[in-house]
């Protein structure tokens, strides 16, 4: 059984401005910026006298690196966060940032936008899992609002036995939290606190890697108070379903592909960030390291969208992620791995405006192929997902793009809507 523990619920504290010596590896390591150190120092100073920056509260993309680059764990990131936070209350958020809240329904998001096309079997899978009936067992294994709007990843035969339950309203506020809202997330926080204590799992299944550690180890920060006796990862799930015989691998893929990893695999440790790659090497895949990769990696790309400033500008988010097109392109690998069906999202939906081909394949799939299953998201359905996730994620934003109205988050209460007939 794999025991992995991630970095620990103080990583996530705040700016600690008695152990910054100002030194500059913090912004000069960071991954997307690589700013020179003078920049850095400079970036730095500014930062700490809540000045404007010129680079990094404009381009940071909150994965988190500069806490690992800082020799002095003072928690560099935290600072961004709470800058970020104040310009916010100051200044409020650009309109068009509004189609990408996962506050649904407060606001219609690019997400409720895919799952209103949903296929009506997969509407019906969904809607089963908004239940609050008791749990099956004594797993609770929470989609995220990702794994929402690709739900038929859910049904590889080596999920069957999972009792999948959430929403879009029972989201984890991971993005609220990397783009610094703090009451906004302790609203959500109460949120899942009641659900939880409604269901009562002892145990929790998470579909992401994000959902796994924001529950570990951000949200104690934002008042949860629900006690699990375990919470997993489904990448260490299934890693230990293949170590144990439970997952037999039949077909050997014989194929090469590069990885995208996850922005808080790294919190994980080496361990974790190798599993995936064991999952694969176990298929008969090769893996091409790219340089932006495990520790040095660089969000999928929505993360440039998250400052105030960019307010998700869709062109920004799509530049980033032409970026790691770019180097996948480089390592002459024959596809894309991804582990998070949000880097999925961002992948599918912006490749349709890159003019070179390229291959995304989510994990789950590449491993069903190997036991010999169909994959339950088939081609067809994923190339229709995708095109949806193109139309809400960036045309539909095309009229806002250039508006400066600003808006503030409306308070959210404790209990969600009913649960309506939308999908």
């Amino acid at each position: 059984m794999t025991n992995i523990e991630p970095v620990g619920i103080e990583f996530f504290s705040p700016f600690n401005m008695n152990k910054c010596t100002i030194c500059g590896e913090c912004f000069h390591k960071c991954p997307v910026m690589k700013l020179s150190e003078k920049e850095s120092i400079e970036e730095m100073k500014k930062l700490i006298k809540g000045e404007k920056t010129i680079k990094v509260l404009t381009e940071c993309q909150s994965c988190f690196s500069c806490n690992f680059f800082c020799p002095e764990d003072a928690h560099p990131t935290s600072l961004i966060l709470q800058r970020w936070n104040e310009q916010y209350s100051n200044e409020g958020l650009r309109k068009r940032g509004k189609y990408y809240m996962t506050l649904y329904p407060h606001y219609p998001n690019f997400r409720s936008y895919v799952m209103e096309r949903l296929p009506k079997k997969t509407k019906e899978l969904v809607r089963k899992w908004a239940s609050l009936e008791p749990l099956e067992n004594e797993t609770l294994t929470y989609p995220g609002c990702n794994i929402i709007t690709f739900a038929e990843l859910t049904q590889a035969s080596f999920f069957k036995e999972l009792d999948i339950r959430g929403r879009l309203e029972y989201c984890c506020g991971e993005t609220l939290f990397r783009t610094g809202y703090r009451d906004e997330l302790f609203q959500v926080t109460k949120r899942l606190d009641k659900w939880f204590k409604t269901l009562n799992p002892k145990k929790l299944l998470v579909m992401c890697t994000a959902g796994t550690n924001v529950f570990k180890n951000v949200l104690p920060h934002y008042g949860l108070t629900y006690k699990f006796e375990e919470i997993k990862s489904y990448i260490q799930y299934l890693w230990e379903k293949i170590e144990s015989g439970k997952i037999q691998v039949k077909y050997k893929l014989n194929m090469s592909v590069t990885v995208q990893d996850s922005c808080y695999a790294k919190m994980f440790g080496e361990e974790y960030m190798d599993l995936p790659r064991r999952i694969l090497s176990a298929i008969g895949i090769n893996i091409v390291e790219i340089d932006a990769c495990r520790e040095n990696m660089r969000c999928c790309g929505i993360g440039a969208g998250f400052s105030v400033d960019s307010s998700y500008q869709p062109f920004k988010i799509k530049s980033a992620a032409f970026r790691n097109f770019k180097e996948f392109k480089t390592s002459k690998a024959e596809a894309v791995c991804v582990y998070c069906a949000g880097c999925l999202a961002t992948f599918t939906a912006n490749k349709k405006l890159y003019p070179r081909k390229l291959k995304v394949y989510h994990i789950i799939e590449l491993l069903q192929l190997a036991i010999g299953e169909k994959p339950s998201l088939t081609n067809n359905a994923k190339k229709k997902r995708s095109k949806h996730f193109f139309w809400g994620t960036i045309w539909k934003q095309v009229p806002k793009i250039f508006s400066k109205k600003t808006f503030r988050l409306t308070e959210i209460p404790e209990d969600p809507p009913e649960y309506g007939d939308a999908w």
